[in-house]
């Protein structure tokens, strides 16, 4: 094959590719950070030897990526749409390599159906515009199982080195996978039953064969990601806060994994795969090993997951499964290609109806409230950088309700916003203390220290009279009490300080107070 002809085949793989990037890119500056994203700021945002100071206390799960979002970092900066672009290109190479996968199982057009399926799911285009490595996984979780195929298609013809070649290649793949994010280690267990699937109709020495040569890649893996194994396992306290296993637990995973809460998509899809499924029955239809490799790829980490959260430990969330998105991908798109058969606007049509009903996730994703919780940490530190002068003093208040740390968090979010600022300071830096977050000083510390300040900027929680719970992502319960800041013990402190309000800027969950004397 000629370098033209090689570009030619690879063509609809790199033209859905560069559609997902920029699909995924799109609108990717406007929401705020939230927590997640501001750890991912926090843990990137130090030296390289602090953070492995870092991980070797917590996050050491995702110490690949981070590792690589420091140096991305320090070439292209800490703003919003530069920490998600390298998410929204993962998703463009997960979208191109499925393209490559499905027409492996089928033909081109059945493989751009797949990556284009795949772009439609609400949670592979909020994955894009994450600053978190859930991007990264279900790339690597694609190319995990598209070098797997290739190695049980070698011809048996072949040379033994090429064989070994492409099941070390498999080897490789898999533990960059694994280190990338861990729980894809449990898709081994669904390759081990794709090889099944895949020898049916072989002779017992050809079974025989890619099964020891599977076994023996899975068994290199798991040796060689042990130590990084025993070192994830032991930071599992660092998600404590997920809730127990449950019925409840099945429900958010049907409408959170990969529908990211938008029921008219859960809905839509489901009406898709019914009508392929009949289709095929009905028009003796065939290639029913892709929807069974698309559910094993789906269900058989689930089940593991699940299994361990109901008898060792918790450690189960709605994203935490997003690698196996490729699998629901290949089932909707074979879905879709059984009732289009060979009309090619019959696919398009309904392709365009998942993106139809995936539009509305999409949008909101892309908001200026799109996080979880409806975060404003960006807003709010923008509001700072835009309106404080160098020498103004700012201050945060402790945790609110709804927050697992304190407002300080803004400032980990987005450093830049605060460059002249002066601040009472952490009890400890996050940085000297290996930690995500910065400790608090007592409140009552504000009071000498405003006692120097003329203009005071004072990022609290937002006022609201009345109370409020929020479930979102159905990740853990947010309680939003009410509040008022002149009622707060941090404003009797700068109060009697001698500093008055002037004016108090709210904004989703936050408000910036301004305080002169």
């Amino acid at each position: 094959m000629t370098a033209t002809e090689r570009l030619r085949s690879a063509r609809p793989a790199l033209v859905v590719g560069i559609f997902g990037v920029v699909l995924c890119a799109f609108g990717s500056w406007r929401p705020s950070h939230w927590y997640d994203e501001a750890a991912t700021v926090s843990a990137v945002h130090r030296p390289l030897s602090a953070m492995w100071d870092l991980l070797a206390l917590t996050d050491a799960v995702h110490a690949l990526y981070y590792l690589c979002m420091h140096v991305w970092t320090k070439v292209f900066g800490l703003s919003e749409f530069s920490l998600r672009f390298p998410s929204a290109l993962a998703i463009g190479i997960a979208a191109g390599l499925l393209v490559v996968l499905a027409a492996r199982l089928w033909d081109t057009r059945f493989g751009v159906i797949a990556g284009l399926v795949l772009l439609c799911l609400p949670r592979t285009t909020w994955a894009g515009s994450e600053a978190r490595s859930y991007a990264g996984t279900i790339a690597l979780a694609i190319a995990m199982t598209l070098v797997l195929l290739i190695a049980l298609d070698v011809d048996d013809g072949a040379t033994r080195r090429r064989r070994w070649g492409w099941w070390v290649a498999y080897a490789a793949v898999c533990v960059v996978g694994v280190v990338w994010f861990f729980f894809t280690i449990s898709l081994l267990s669904a390759h081990l039953l794709i090889v099944l699937v895949r020898s049916r109709g072989r002779d017992r020495l050809q079974i025989r064969r890619t099964t020891v040569a599977f076994v023996i890649s899975a068994i290199v893996v798991c040796a060689v990601v042990a130590p990084f194994a025993r070192i994830v396992i032991s930071q599992r306290g660092q998600i404590s806060w997920v809730e127990q296993m449950s019925p409840r637990t099945l429900g958010n995973y049907a409408r959170f994994e990969f529908f990211d809460g938008a029921t008219i998509f859960l809905i839509v899809g489901a009406l898709v795969v019914a009508v392929g499924l009949a289709a095929a029955v009905l028009g003796a239809g065939g290639r029913w090993s892709i929807p069974v490799i698309g559910m094993l790829w789906v269900f058989v980490p689930a089940a593991l997951v699940f299994v361990f959260s109901w008898l060792v430990d918790a450690v189960y969330t709605p994203r935490y499964l997003i690698f196996t998105a490729g699998g629901l991908a290949l089932i909707l798109a074979w879905a879709v290609r059984q009732i289009a058969r060979d009309r090619v606007w019959v696919a398009a049509l309904l392709v365009v109806v998942l993106a139809a009903a995936a539009t509305p996730s999409y949008l909101a994703d892309r908001s200026a409230y799109g996080r979880l919780g409806g975060t404003d940490f960006s807003e709010a530190a923008d509001f700072i950088g835009a309106n404080a002068h160098p020498g103004d003093c700012v201050a945060f208040s402790t945790a609110p309700t709804w927050s697992p740390v304190s407002q300080r968090v803004v400032l980990r979010a987005k450093p830049a916003d605060f460059a002249g600022l002066r601040d009472v300071g952490p009890s400890i830096d996050a940085v000297r203390a290996d930690s995500l977050w910065d400790g608090d000083k007592p409140v009552t510390a504000y009071r000498r220290f405003a006692e120097q300040c003329q203009v005071m900027w004072v990022i609290t929680d937002k006022d609201r009279d009345h109370g409020y719970v929020v479930y979102p992502g159905a990740t853990a319960y947010w309680l939003f009490s009410p509040n008022h800041f002149t009622s707060t013990l941090l404003y009797q402190q700068l109060s009697a300080a001698g500093l008055h309000v002037v004016r108090q800027v709210p904004f989703n969950n936050s408000q910036v107070v301004e305080m002169r004397r």
